[in-house]
């Protein structure tokens, strides 16, 4: 697993533009979708290529649409004092993603209980798109609408798989996996909170399990978030971290 970093996480929207310094994601169909209109620092920039790095997203956000700011700084490295202080005093809110990984085998349980799980069909997106839809309704309205047109558009996506979880026939869970060569990747993971607490995020992850065959499972996880303590006691290991900067609204 030594060799899995943040660049092995599927990135959406589009790639604009490429040099030494960063990747710059700008992707006008997808205007209000944060990760698909970011900026990936490969090197972690000075304040003053900062401020001056806000100014041209600020231009080519506007340009399509986006209210948003958001910036990836360089894995495992920390923005320092002096940039810290200056994203405190633009109002932007830091936060910080953690990579974990596990292999099937460390990963499947012996446990069982009664759910059904199984890649959504054209007769089950709407059923995927309702449990979808409790976890968007947080982000507004615009991304509820937005986000499950993306879905219904890139149903037949062969590089992610959606998958749902039923209990008693009822829709209660989701989570897409985005399937490479060496890596499956688990995203968008969520049962409804009714039924949390029930085993049912466990079932879903045994079906990861069995169908990654030998391909290490991969997922990211924010720092600040108690499940990732639930992926560490269910044997995941920590692999790295990244800062994230976000402004959701543009001045």
């Amino acid at each position: 697993m030594s060799s899995i970093a943040m660049s092995d996480i599927y990135k959406t929207g589009h790639l604009d533009f490429e040099d030494n310094k960063k990747l710059i994601y700008l992707t006008p169909s997808e205007p209000i979708v944060y990760s698909s209109n970011n900026w990936i620092y490969k090197a972690m920039p000075s304040l003053e290529q900062w401020l001056a790095d806000i100014e041209t997203q600020s231009t080519m956000h506007r340009a399509q649409g986006s209210n948003h700011l958001s910036f990836t700084f360089p894995e495992d490295e920390t923005p320092n004092e002096q940039l810290r202080k200056e994203i405190k005093n633009k109002s932007f809110e830091l936060s910080y993603l953690e990579l974990y990984a596990i292999s099937p085998a460390e990963l499947m349980s012996a446990e069982t209980i009664n759910i059904d799980v199984q890649f959504v069909t054209r007769d089950s997106i709407e059923d995927y798109l309702d449990v979808h839809q409790v976890f968007a309704e947080s982000f507004g309205n615009d991304y509820v609408q937005q986000s499950t047109e993306l879905i219904r558009h890139r149903f037949a996506d062969e590089v992610i798989q959606r998958v749902i979880a039923y209990k008693d026939k009822i829709p209660v869970g989701i989570l897409n996996l985005i399937l490479a060569e060496d890596t499956i990747e688990i995203d968008g993971f969520g049962v409804l909170p009714k039924y949390q607490r029930m085993g049912i995020g466990k079932a879903m992850q045994n079906f990861v399990a069995e169908v990654a065959n030998d391909r290490t499972i991969i997922l990211v996880a924010d720092g600040e978030d108690t499940a990732k303590d639930m992926y560490i006691k269910q044997g995941y290991v920590y692999i790295s971290y990244s800062y994230n900067v976000l402004k959701e609204q543009i001045n």
